[in-house]
């Protein structure tokens, strides 16, 4: 085990920030190429890339051990990891439109503002025409004002209040969260074996440094060879992006037209082949029976659509209801519902033993084990005080004692799926098929809510558990698990809660700054501005005409609830079983639209060196895979910085969008 020092500490923590800081000048400000963006974000790795090797370099030059080991690298790439989803979609980017929509638009002749006032808890909200026209249109003269002016003239007295108040509430789920991965971080890691593929690029680095033979690692042939595929291509793309004239290597092919809307087949009529080196390399990294479920699966939902079609469930998208997520539209995707919820179950079943054993614990054994961070009985009971308080919050503020109850069970058992479905499942990026609320009011109706609670969960909900692209709580599995080859868990546990608060403070400044500086109105945030807008319509036409449960959304819920029992009995019970739960539960996110032929290609190639030259083959042609990541990643790099000084933005890597 390595040592965790604490200048390696501070720097990992100051780099989180800097990253937390530098996601929204960039991509809202800038308009340059997204930092952040998904769980193996661009920037932190490029930026850990040339850290590992400029350490091994000076290593060999002066013949000492790494001034930073190999844990403390993997802990900066975390930590900037982390920090670069508070910084934006994580949850600064909709923060401050959040918890200022209703009083801006008081006057757009929005009819859900004279809805939803009364419902609203005056405390969350900026409410001062004063303080908020200025950070949607910016101040008098902002734009020629250096940072530290406008820092100065924004009216921190009004906003610290409500600052306070959401940042108390922002922390109890941060820290909630991690209570629960540290629960099951030893049944996970250690008990269950989980593979984490997004972690495998980084701990071969690691790996590499710790040994000395970082030289090696980097000379691999295999590895040139991988890192070469996507340098090529994306030299020719990117020089094509400035200069027109340059041929283009295509890397999307839009499938969609060579199939009929209508038929057996119309679930195929938007069907994308997209290419990405590096999602390919996630995919090869992966388990084989993960990776098959998961691009199985993806063309087994979409002829599954057609099949309905055929069996003449034509269901228009309006009798799924008014939803709050954006992609609940067709009465296949419900499926998710029921099976999420089993999948849930699945997870406690697996864990019983663990779960027992810590809880007769109680808070005497305070023995920190593999795949833990603090003692397991600790983060029962953080977990239980967290939500009770996240109960609590919610019934103070206006929701029923059933909504209250319901909502943030439902909000953190999905966030515990999710985290499984993109850790072991080496999804780079992720959206939910249905939003949590869309779910639980789905098959039980709104009235469980309240009429306040309907205005409560859209607010809470899309400021937290709706926007998981860079969610933290995968993150902090990742965390878990890069825990294990460090002596000082306390002092990692301590450096990470201060990174969240510090993160979370960021973030509030930055997207304080940049409104007052140049207006949230002309920063380029209009497709967050709409779903925002969205979400609080669809809130206000709830409480006009509450609605019973839906029958669509209950029956299809049932139905994946049904089938996701039939697939976890088959994958528990026979070790020939090809397909993972896991595969389903990604099937119809929007995530797949871009990643299904990448992890077609991972696979084939995973099961044709397995099969035809077994394990020894595997370990030599699974650095030409490590290539493909590595070299998509610093040609993303190289592009961004490009693209700082050329105007032209070179996606590298697909946008997932909203």
């Amino acid at each position: 085990m390595n040592p965790l020092r604490l200048p390696a500490l501070a720097l990992a923590i100051l780099l989180g920030i800097l990253m937390c800081a530098a996601g929204p000048f960039n991509t809202a400000w800038l308009g340059g190429t997204p930092l952040g963006g998904g769980h193996f974000p661009l920037a932190p790795f490029f930026i850990s890339f040339f850290l590992f090797v400029g350490t091994a370099m000076l290593a060999a030059v002066t013949k000492n051990k790494p001034l930073i080991n190999g844990t403390e690298q993997l802990i900066i790439w975390l930590f900037m990891v982390i920090g670069v989803g508070i910084g934006y979609s994580g949850l600064a980017e909709s923060f401050f439109l959040n918890i200022t929509a209703p009083a801006y638009y008081a006057t757009g002749g929005y009819t859900w503002v004279t809805t939803l006032a009364p419902y609203l808890p005056d405390s969350w909200y900026m409410n001062d025409p004063a303080v908020i026209k200025p950070l949607y249109e910016g101040v008098s003269g902002g734009r020629d004002m250096n940072f530290l002016q406008i820092f100065a003239v924004i009216p921190w007295s009004a906003w610290i209040g409500i600052l306070l108040l959401w940042g108390f509430f922002i922390m109890v789920a941060y820290l909630t969260m991690l209570c629960l991965v540290n629960l099951f971080g030893r049944q996970w890691i250690e008990n269950e074996r989980v593979n984490f593929p997004l972690l495998r690029v980084p701990q071969f680095m690691s790996e590499a440094l710790d040994a000395g033979k970082m030289g090696t690692f980097l000379s691999n042939k295999f590895l040139l060879w991988g890192i070469g595929i996507p340098v090529f291509i994306h030299l020719i793309n990117g020089l094509s992006y400035h200069y027109p004239s340059i041929p283009q290597l295509p890397l999307l092919v839009l499938a969609g037209q060579y199939f009929p809307k209508y038929g057996l087949f119309s679930g195929f009529n938007k069907l994308q082949l997209y290419l990405v080196p590096a999602y390919v390399g996630f995919a090869f990294l992966a388990t084989r029976q993960i990776a098959f479920s998961f691009w199985f699966f993806y063309i087994f939902g979409a002829l599954l659509m057609g099949i309905l079609y055929v069996m003449g469930f034509n269901i228009p998208q309006s009798a799924m209801g008014i939803n709050f997520g954006p992609n609940l539209a067709r009465p296949a995707e419900a499926t998710v519902i029921g099976s999420t919820f089993v999948f849930f179950l699945f997870i406690l079943w697996l864990a019983r033993e663990h779960l027992v054993s810590v809880f007769k614990s109680g808070l005497q054994d305070t023995k920190v084990h593999h795949g833990e961070i603090i003692p397991a009985a600790w983060s029962m009971w953080g977990a239980i005080a967290g939500i009770l308080i996240m109960m609590i919050w919610c019934y103070w503020f206006g929701m029923s004692i059933g909504g209250a109850v319901v909502m943030p069970l439902v909000f953190f058992m999905i966030m515990l799926v999710v985290s499984r479905v993109i850790t072991q499942g080496g999804l780079p990026q992720f959206m939910l098929t249905a939003a949590p609320s869309d779910g639980a009011a789905g098959v039980l109706g709104t009235r469980i809510l309240g009429t306040a609670g309907i205005a409560i969960t859209a607010v809470i909900q899309k400021m937290m558990f709706l926007d998981v692209q860079e969610s933290l709580m995968p993150n902090l599995v990742h965390g878990n698990k890069i825990s294990e080859n460090t002596q000082s868990k306390r002092r990692f546990f301590i450096a990470l809660t201060i990174l969240l608060a510090l993160c979370v403070c960021t973030a509030f400044c930055s997207m304080l700054v940049l409104g007052y500086k140049t207006g949230l109105r002309d920063l380029q945030l209009e497709v967050e501005t709409q779903s925002v807008l969205s979400i609080y319509e669809n809130a206000g036409r709830l409480i006009d005409a509450p609605l019973s449960a839906n029958s669509w959304i209950s029956g299809f819920a049932l139905l994946g609830a049904i089938f996701m029992c039939i697939l976890v009995f088959c994958f528990y019970k026979f070790p020939w079983w090809p397909l993972h739960p896991l595969g389903f539960l990604a099937a119809y996110s929007k995530s797949m639209r871009i990643l299904w032929v990448c992890f077609f290609l991972g696979w084939l190639c995973n099961y044709l060196v397995l099969h035809y030259g077994g394990t020894s083959l595997y370990r030599k042609v699974q650095m030409l895979f490590v290539g493909l990541i590595i070299g998509d990643m610093l040609m993303g790099g190289v592009w961004a910085i490009v693209s700082l000084f050329s105007g032209i933005v070179y996606p590298v890597f697909p946008e997932l969008g909203g």
